[in-house]
């Protein structure tokens, strides 16, 4: 299996009980760089780091990803990046391509502390209302994502409308989890996701 693993923000006292977890018990742990080895060494010594070339890594993926195509059908393997695996993590380019290569393999991504959430505690401010994340990289809305959905379906349609692909996720890692098409009503642990 490949094991995506978020380490959060920066500290190891951030990691997730489920991340160090991984980390302890994976055949092998691969890093894309030494702030990440920094992190993982709190928890485990035998730590690979591959170096990944900003704005050039083809290369470094493609050899990477090559090996764990046909070493995750046998060996659990942890590849752990600062921040969240969900967002602008270099482990999106190695999913891809193992993925390509072997869609035998199994994937599992492990959410963290992702600093644009992180950044709120830092600052002592509390979130209680709408809240816009914005990349400089890239201008377009691609995603939106509605909490507190309780009325999934009429959201739904006006991000369909807008061109959005949308699923309801209802009590994420919890009992009774459920995610699919929106439901007339749901509960308070709801939230509607849209990408285009």
């Amino acid at each position: 299996m490949l094991i995506g693993v978020s380490l959060g923000p920066g500290d190891a006292e951030l990691v997730t009980i489920k991340a160090k977890k991984a980390i302890e018990e994976a055949n092998e742990v691969i890093v894309p760089g030494k702030l990440a080895e920094g992190i993982v060494r709190k928890f485990r010594e035998d730590v690979r780091v591959v170096e990944f070339p900003m704005g050039n890594a083809n290369e470094v993926v493609e050899r990477l990803s090559d090996e764990l195509a046909e070493r995750c059908i046998y060996e659990d393997i942890a590849f752990c990046v600062l921040g969240d695996v969900a967002f602008f993590s270099t482990f999106q380019d190695v999913y891809s391509a193992v993925r390509k290569k072997n869609s035998d393999v199994v994937i599992e991504m492990i959410p963290g502390v992702p600093s644009f959430t992180a950044v709120f505690s830092k600052l002592s401010l509390f979130v209680d209302g709408s809240l816009k994340i914005k990349s400089a990289l890239d201008q377009e809305e691609k995603f939106e994502v509605i909490l507190k959905a309780t009325k999934p379906v009429k959201m739904a349609e006006d991000l369909k409308r807008r061109g959005f692909d949308v699923v309801q996720v209802e009590k994420m890692y919890m009992d009774g989890e459920f995610i699919g098409e929106p439901k007339k009503k749901a509960s308070y642990f709801t939230m509607v996701v849209g990408w285009r």
